[in-house]
């Protein structure tokens, strides 16, 4: 089985759309039969905060996100950008890890494929 991480660390709902992006792709190669596992980093943890504000005509990636790790989607957010942000553990979607570079590495080194988005 192919092992793939996603690194998002763009903030959701910015016109270009990459935390959209990575989350489709995470869901597509989760139905291929991929490992798949998303790291959030800098702005990119916001995409795992609860209560989002979303966007007119936008999906909304907090239903996205919670959807994809009930389908088995691994999720870490760096913790030095979660205090950057303020984030309290509970203001996190829950199944949401408190993740580190030292856990991103590990990740990295057991994959075939890496992203950032």
């Amino acid at each position: 089985m192919k092992n793939i991480t996603i690194i998002i660390q763009n903030a959701p709902y910015q016109p270009d759309n990459k935390a959209w992006h990575a989350l489709r792709f995470a869901g597509a190669a989760l139905t291929e039969d991929m490992n798949v596992r998303v790291h959030l980093l800098d702005e990119g943890v916001r995409v795992g905060e609860r209560n989002q504000s979303v966007p007119d005509g936008a999906v909304n990636l907090e239903n996205l996100l919670a959807e994809l790790i009930e389908c088995g989607l691994s999720v870490r957010a760096c913790g030095m950008s979660l205090d950057g942000c303020g984030f309290q553990p509970e203001s996190l979607i829950p199944g949401i890890e408190r993740g580190s570079m030292k856990a991103l590495a590990a990740w990295v080194k057991d994959s075939d494929t890496v992203m950032t988005f």
